[in-house]
């Protein structure tokens, strides 16, 4: 089976990972990729256990790669998005998903903020989004009792929600810039 290449781009999912004891699964089976602005913000938390999360050392090891993107080149990326979306959007999350799309190699973003799955579906590409509840199940261990943000359901619900408002006319400001 060949490696889910990801994006992760919010804590949430890395810690809900070490709290499930699947961490180490994850980061032998995908593989991972941070924004620098995740990675200066973001490197060491704790878990609701008060547990510190440092992922320092996968970094230095290789096992968690790092991507950039300019200033310039985020905010190219923002200025195509409304006040609606800018509002909640986040500069981890804008680093993350300028860079998904400005890639031509195929990735897969996963996170617990409706917000990526929103631009994904404003922007038709909500099948690059991708629910800890999947990639859990593409693993084959089991996902139940996730917390509702980290499913299948959570990520399609809020991938058809920014669809629906890209065809309302909110989101995205013109059409010509993100196609």
């Amino acid at each position: 089976m060949s490696k889910l290449k990801l994006l992760i781009l919010d804590a949430c999912v890395i810690i809900q990972l070490h709290e499930m004891g699947c961490w180490d699964d994850v980061l032998k089976s995908c593989d991972l990729y941070l924004s620098d602005i995740v990675t200066r913000r973001e490197v060491r938390f704790d878990d609701k256990n008060g547990v510190l999360i440092d992922l320092g050392p996968a970094i230095a090891a290789g096992k968690i790669k790092t991507f950039s993107v300019s200033e310039a080149n985020i905010e190219e990326f923002r200025n195509n998005f409304d006040l609606e979306y800018l509002g909640v959007l986040d500069d981890g999350e804008a680093e993350s998903l300028a860079y998904l799309l400005a890639s031509k190699e195929e990735w897969l973003i996963s996170s617990a903020d409706r917000i990526v799955f929103r631009v994904l579906g404003n922007l038709h590409r909500r099948e690059q989004g991708i629910s800890l509840e999947e990639i859990l199940n593409r693993l084959g261990s089991t996902a139940s009792k996730l917390p509702r943000q980290y499913s299948k359901a959570f990520r399609e619900q809020w991938s058809e929600t920014g669809f629906q408002e890209r065809i309302r006319g909110v989101g995205f400001r013109s059409d010509s810039a993100a196609e």
